[in-house]
């Protein structure tokens, strides 16, 4: 598989975590793990991503947001 490939993989699993939790969705590692054919500590490593998104967004907009 190309690098390519693995990133655009890894851009649309993170969105699809992230669009879930906007939705008020529960992720459950396993399930999206299986979904995406990675382990759990990857999807765990995407949440934490999200999160790191939100804590920069804090410093930058001046408001909280978080997952």
């Amino acid at each position: 598989m190309a690098f390519e490939e693995l990133k655009g993989d890894r851009i649309a699993r993170v969105l699809s975590i992230y669009t879930k939790l906007l939705d008020g969705e529960i992720v459950n590692k396993a399930v999206e793990a299986r979904k995406h054919a990675v382990n759990e500590r990857t999807i765990q490593r995407d949440i934490d991503d999200i999160r790191s998104f939100f804590d920069e967004d804090i410093e930058r907009a001046g408001y909280l947001r978080s997952i």
